[in-house]
């Protein structure tokens, strides 16, 4: 079962949350999410670890999301340096994992999940373009 918590988006349920990752992420599901964490780790200078929100989108793909507040996320090679909604850091987040992954499957020459990767990246940035964050996740992402 799954709840409406923002006008776009679907919070996954504890009972659907062992079927996302494969669903987000195919066979590769295991290191896009320790990818995600990876990052985190990275461009958020207070993340200790903690809950992390599953999000689906209603026209597919979605997205994971930290459970706290506003975040602060910081990354040296494109300058932004922005406190964002855990919303959007998770967008963000899940954003560069998704393009990394991508690349690294493509680069291996596996094309099912390069065009799952591929997918993905697509519906999350037509989520991106109505997010009231728009601004701040795409100066991240530049």
């Amino acid at each position: 079962m799954q709840l409406a918590t923002r006008q776009h988006t679907l919070n996954v349920e504890e009972s659907d949350r062992l079927s996302f990752l494969p669903y987000m992420f195919g066979t590769d599901f295991m290191l896009a999410e320790l990818q995600v964490y990876a990052l985190a780790k990275q461009w958020m200078p207070e993340y200790n670890g903690g809950f992390w929100h599953f999000i689906r989108l209603p026209e597919g793909g979605g997205y994971m999301m930290p459970d706290c507040g506003r975040i602060h996320m910081v990354n040296g090679e494109n300058w932004f340096d922005r406190t964002v909604s855990a919303d959007a850091a998770g967008i963000i987040l899940t954003s560069l994992a998704i393009t990394r992954r991508c690349w690294t499957h493509h680069d291996c020459g596996n094309a099912a999940l390069t065009h799952l990767y591929m997918l993905r990246d697509t519906q999350l940035w037509n989520h991106i373009v109505f997010h009231p964050e728009c601004n701040a996740i795409y100066a991240a992402l530049d």
